[in-house]
């Protein structure tokens, strides 16, 4: 609106504030389109002009923009936080495998060189340790078989582990004699035991308790009467181990002087060879693993296992050459393959069993 000194306006309104001033001495009011003629020195309100104020407007589209840019704004910022913390969840749960995966680096290196100390001892600590070991072994199964509800032969499943090791030292011939002439002694016991006229042995008793002694008992005299065969001529590799075994061999453990045979280094070759295999089918399964093994070990694959298994043969292969085997190409090749399938087996044997005891370390 364009307003002349000798022309009478109304103000623009806003909407916040409306106000009508008139002036006086004014003769006309002047506007694009309309010109009104007026007295002057006349006052005229804005009733007389049937002039109303217009009612003031919500804002309904700006409202909604308003709540809608707020609301998005919080999802926004939800939604930013919300992947600023799995973010940060990634990032620990990547430092916490890492550390842990560090964690079993070195304890596989301190197990590996208490590993090579234990072996080429001798063969008197060797079976001791192995007997301490089955021991133990056996106390945990009898006791995940009586979690079960089971009540095995447990003092004489001692006796007789410890009298099968015995004669695993001092007559490897007779050692396959403990397990049936025991057993037969057991079964005795089982049925003449106190309180079996209120409580009656069953088979689950009698099961639990042969299975234990082959598991624990039986198998790890095996690995005493492998370590004492000493019947093979040592070749120049195992002259050289054993003379570089004995500058670099604790000084805490000069009274047990390195004993390297051939029983030994079949041992070491094949325990290197069973860890090789956990390790392959570890970091393999872990990368490349997409098959289930199966239910026993979810988190075992085919793919896992597969490596493991052509780790333990590339191991028993360079093995057997250093050795000396005759073909040790084959010789070494099936003896991995076997060493790899059995390690799986046992594996999966202690799985099943912890599964079924509802334990989850053993």
């Amino acid at each position: 609106m364009k307003v002349s000194s000798e022309f009478w306006s109304f103000p623009r309104y806003s909407n916040s504030n409306y106000t009508s001033k008139l002036s006086y001495n004014l003769t006309f009011i002047q506007c694009p389109t309309v010109r009104v003629p007026l007295h002057s020195k006349t006052f005229v309100s804005s009733s007389k002009l049937n002039y109303t104020r217009p009612p003031t407007r919500s804002k309904p589209h700006s409202m909604i923009i308003n709540t809608s840019s707020s609301l998005s704004s919080s999802s926004s910022s939800s939604s930013s936080s919300s992947n600023v913390n799995e973010e940060l969840q990634q990032q620990s749960n990547k430092l916490r495998k890492a550390l842990k995966l560090q964690v079993r680096i070195l304890a596989g290196i301190v197990m590996g060189i208490a590993a090579i100390v234990y072996v080429f001892s001798g063969t008197a600590v060797f079976s001791l340790g192995l007997t301490i070991i089955a021991i133990l072994g056996l106390r945990e199964y009898y006791q995940m078989a009586q979690a079960k509800g089971h009540s095995p032969a447990v003092r004489t499943g001692y006796l007789t582990t410890l009298l099968m090791m015995f004669v695993s030292v001092v007559s490897p011939q007779f050692a396959d004699v403990v397990l049936p002439v025991c057993g037969a002694l057991i079964c005795c016991y089982m049925l003449l035991r106190p309180g079996t006229k209120t409580n009656p042995a069953t088979i689950a008793d009698v099961s639990t308790t042969f299975m234990g002694l082959f598991y624990s008992g039986l198998l790890p005299s095996f690995w005493v009467r492998l370590h004492g065969f000493t019947e093979l001529p040592l070749n120049t590799l195992s002259v050289s181990i054993g003379s570089f075994l004995s500058k670099i061999w604790p000084k805490s453990l000069l009274f047990l002087c390195p004993q390297v045979h051939s029983g030994a280094m079949v041992v070491f070759w094949t325990w290197l060879a069973i860890a090789c295999a956990d390790i392959g089918a570890f970091f393999v399964g872990r990368t490349l693993g997409k098959t289930q093994l199966t239910q026993v070990s979810p988190k075992k694959t085919v793919e896992g296992a597969v490596a493991g298994f052509l780790c333990s043969a590339l191991v028993s292969v360079i093995g057997a050459c250093l050795m000396q085997w005759p073909m040790w190409l084959v010789s070494g090749s099936l003896y991995g393959f076997l060493v790899g399938v059995v390690a799986l087996l046992g594996d999966l044997v202690q799985s099943l069993f912890k599964r079924d005891a509802g334990v989850k370390d053993s």
